[in-house]
């Protein structure tokens, strides 16, 4: 079987606790590590046990290991295996074996079509959110695949308009693939395992860990043709994701923000150092060579509302006086507004327009 020593050596750190990629990254491959002494180990500084499961994982059954992964619905594929993601191979260090869980974890795991990734912040404001949703949704209909990492904020909001579409998302995960994390993702984790792909580097059972996420990254920036990154500060995960991207040749492009805003100040550092500028649909299409969407209006009677918050973030009293209309008719125009994706809020609740008349709608 291809992959027997990255098996071997994922099975025995998994039951030591330790991890098992960065270990072999430590000691030059997996087969150097399954035949490392017990010296060669305390230097590694690998934790106490470990040179007893890898001796233990010598005689091993892989296919066993193999087999019990796909009795849960877990596909494993070790680097090693012509079955291995290509797009991973490009990577300086690819993980030993990737673990694969969901319609399209095969085997082998399969990404349809070219992908867009989209990632951004934990913490976006109501704009960014439902712009990433739209993008989103616009790249799966057109056959691409989203990929994000099933983080709060961005990134759900990215498989969230994949799935609006009936599209492929991918989620790659700082933890087991089976493990829903965030917890509140829960639900989202089940979507996307019915008709999309959940991939980690990690064996099932592993807790998510901070320095898990920052790793998982890469793999993002790998299985993707292009990055999006939403709305981002200047220390941001989402930029380790995009410095990946551009380490690996990959188109980075981002969505500007309010001049001076910390919530902005990423993605807008991204754009001065040469980032493609997205602002819509539009943008996305060019960049991507996609089909140019179909245009759309709001309703005429909301035009000038729609119009009024472009000029930027305005609480809706200021819209009142600005159309010379009360201020309690205008509050249901602009959540049916806010519904269709023309309207958003910021963070201090003021509104402001997402998109002007004349660009694509949701449908």
């Amino acid at each position: 079987m291809s992959g027997e020593s990255e098996l071997r050596v994922i099975a025995a750190a998994a039951r030591a606790g330790v991890d098992a990629g960065a270990l072999a990254r430590r000691a030059g491959g997996a087969d150097p590590l399954l035949r490392a002494s017990a010296k060669r180990l305390d230097a590694l500084g690998v934790v106490p046990g470990l040179a007893r499961e890898l001796a233990a994982a010598q005689t091993c059954d892989v296919a066993e290991y193999v087999g019990q992964l796909a009795a849960r619905g877990i596909v494993c594929v070790a680097r090693s295996d012509p079955a291995y993601p290509a797009p991973l191979r490009e990577l300086a260090d690819p993980p030993l074996a990737v673990f694969a869980m969901g319609a399209g974890a095969g085997p082998p795991p399969v990404i349809p079509g070219r992908a867009l990734a989209i990632v951004g912040a934990r913490r976006a404001g109501a704009p960014a959110l439902a712009l990433a949703r739209r993008l989103a949704a616009f790249a799966a209909g057109a056959g691409m695949s989203v990929v994000s990492g099933l983080a709060l904020g961005v990134d759900a909001a990215g498989h969230l308009g994949a799935l609006d579409a009936s599209g492929a998302t991918v989620a790659v995960l700082g933890c087991g693939p089976d493990v829903a994390y965030p917890r509140t993702n829960a639900g989202l984790h089940r979507r996307i395992l019915e008709t999309g792909l959940v991939l980690s580097e990690y064996p099932p059972g592993t807790p998510p860990a901070p320095w898990r996420f920052p790793a998982r990254n890469r793999l993002i920036a790998a299985l993707a043709d292009a990055v999006l990154v939403v709305e981002a500060r200047a220390r941001s995960g989402a930029l380790i994701t995009a410095d990946h991207a551009l380490d690996l040749g990959r188109d980075v492009l981002a969505v500007p923000g309010w001049a001076g805003s910390p919530a902005a100040a990423g993605t807008n550092g991204l754009l001065k150092a040469g980032a493609g500028m997205i602002e819509n649909e539009d943008d996305l299409a060019a960049w991507l060579g996609l089909d140019p969407p179909a245009k759309a209006a709001p309703p005429p009677e909301d035009a000038a509302l729609v119009e009024a918050a472009a000029a930027g973030p305005v609480h809706i009293e200021e819209l009142a006086d600005r159309l010379a209309r009360p201020a309690h008719e205008l509050a249901a125009a602009l959540s049916r507004l806010e519904l269709d994706g023309w309207i958003g809020r910021d963070e201090a609740g003021r509104y402001l327009a997402i998109r002007a008349a004349g660009q694509p709608g949701r449908g």
